[in-house]
């Protein structure tokens, strides 16, 4: 149990498979924990068969929804390069859309760029709409960062010919009919606007570029050389382990969910596992209060399949509309939902018993203080540091974007400068869980999130042509040469990140 967890959970941390291994590595140890309780090899074998079944049904189920319901995947990249447009537009005319169009910026093109891979490979539209959509994610980010340099820029009067225009351009977008440049924009825009410029270019048949698509990695590049992934798994392995020893030590098979949790509940950093234990928590809890009040005042009316069906479905709705907020909140929806069901269904019919479903709750609750336990006391790592390590790592690319001699390559590099910021952003809110003894000396918040911002408007400035690549060089330097940005004592030089990880990116 021990060794397949350990190997599956080390490849989710140090390759792209991510959760997906974790979710392996916990299918193979909860097997492995119903061994000792199958007398022979063909009782298995058949168990084996029907959790296969299991398995295969809702993966059926989700298939067939998605290939006749769900939207296609050119749909959506249209749907937020017209999403691009307007808030642009909006920003541009003197609307407060500063913080959606930086939640934009933040996403990047890559996630957009491998669903047209997709609609490519299993042919989903036509070329001309292809060829034109994957154009037109690089083109819209290129709007959307003129329009944050027309936000960050002091005194700056409203443009409303350009938002006029590009509410048009949004509009002819979403119908998928572009006019030509010229009806497009408008005659009376000045002809030598660099955003101008960008509207004509969306409006050609290929979306005004070609973006190079490059994939991400399949094995980390520091999958052999970072500690931070042996103890990972190290640390998560010894959690599952520890309780699985532990409900089987008293013989309280109930609360098995406690080695589930510490699967699903395991991060990198310590303020972002505390921070997934209490979403996980509240979630638990409050998915059980709606199970148990359903079967206090509606299971004893119920007599029908149908009904028990009308029940599971507003329960797990509830659920699904938490999961579809922010990365804040989102996790505690998927927690409202498993915890209701637990509650609900306990057999092949309605239930009206509350101990499976207590037993259950519990084990989430005793997974919880395992993980919490474990992660906090063997090699903590904080989230600042791990903040820290993204601002680095977002100096990196922008400096090798200083570099680039197309625009389009230049965009490239600026939008994975915007996205490695957001993330730590992200981490920056994470560290509020941890304990001031957990945050590494030399790390200080503020100025990380001040250096963070200027990073923000340097990579928009140097997409935009606002600032000459030598002029942008200078400036990097000087943010990084600023103390508050590394921990005490840290092998990673303040000074010029670029030629230090020159080889590496």
């Amino acid at each position: 149990m021990f060794g397949a967890s350990f190997v599956f959970l080390y490849l989710s941390s140090a390759t792209m498979l991510g959760e997906q291994a974790a979710i392996i590595g916990l299918i193979i140890a909860f097997i492995l924990t119903l061994v000792s309780d199958v007398p022979s090899g063909g009782i298995a074998d058949q168990g084996l068969l029907l959790a296969w079944k299991m398995v295969f049904v809702p993966m059926a189920v989700m298939f067939l929804f998605s290939l006749l319901a769900g939207p296609a995947p050119q749909r959506l990249v249209r749907e937020k390069i017209v999403e691009r447009l307007r808030r642009a537009a909006g920003v541009l005319q003197g609307g407060s859309h500063a913080e959606a169009l930086q939640d934009l910026l933040a996403e990047g093109n890559q996630a957009l760029l491998m669903q047209m891979m997709l609609a490519r490979v299993l042919r989903l539209a036509p070329r001309s709409e292809t060829l034109w959509l994957t154009g037109a994610v690089a083109t819209s980010y290129q709007v959307l960062l003129y329009a944050s340099r027309h936000a960050n820029a002091a005194g700056t009067e409203t443009c409303p010919e350009h938002a006029a225009a590009l509410y048009r351009l949004a509009d002819q977008a979403e119908t998928g009919e572009l006019a030509q440049p010229a009806d497009a924009c408008g005659t009376e825009l000045p002809v030598d606007g660099p955003l101008t410029e960008t509207m004509a270019r969306l409006a050609a048949p290929d979306g005004g570029a070609q973006p190079g698509f490059s994939p991400p990695e399949v094995v980390r590049a520091d999958a052999l050389t970072n500690p931070e992934h042996f103890r990972f798994a190290l640390k998560t392995s010894a959690a599952a382990l520890l309780s699985y020893l532990l409900y089987t030590g008293i013989h309280w098979d109930g609360i098995h969910t406690a080695m589930i949790t510490c699967y699903v509940a395991s991060l990198g950093s310590v303020g972002e596992t505390v921070h997934k234990l209490l979403l996980r928590i509240g979630g638990c809890l409050a998915g059980a209060a709606l199970g148990v009040a359903s079967l206090l005042f509606v299971m004893p009316y119920i007599t029908s399949i149908g009904g028990l069906m009308a029940l599971v479905f507003l329960g797990v709705l509830a659920g699904a509309w938490i999961s579809s907020g922010s990365e804040r909140i989102n996790y505690a929806g998927v927690q409202v939902a498993l915890a209701f069901l637990l509650t609900v269904l306990n057999d092949f019919g309605p239930s009206f018993e509350f101990s499976q479903a207590g037993d259950r709750i519990i084990g989430i609750l005793v997974g919880n203080l395992v993980v919490f336990l474990i992660f906090t006391r063997f090699w903590p790592k904080s989230a600042l540091q791990t903040a820290g390590e993204k601002v680095s790592r977002a100096g990196v690319l922008l400096g090798l974007a200083t570099e680039r001699r197309s625009r389009s390559a230049c965009i490239e590099a600026v939008a994975e400068v915007h996205s490695v910021l957001a993330d730590a952003d992200r981490l920056i809110e994470t560290s509020v869980f941890e304990t001031a003894r957990l945050r590494p000396r030399g790390l200080d918040r503020n100025r990380l999130r001040d250096a963070i911002e200027e990073l923000r408007i340097l990579a928009t400035a140097l997409a935009c042509g606002a600032i000459s690549p030598d002029r942008a060089r200078t400036s990097l330097a000087a943010i990084q040469a600023r103390p508050g940005l590394l921990p005490t004592g840290s092998n990673t030089p303040r000074h010029d990140l670029v030629t230090t990880y020159r080889g590496s990116a």
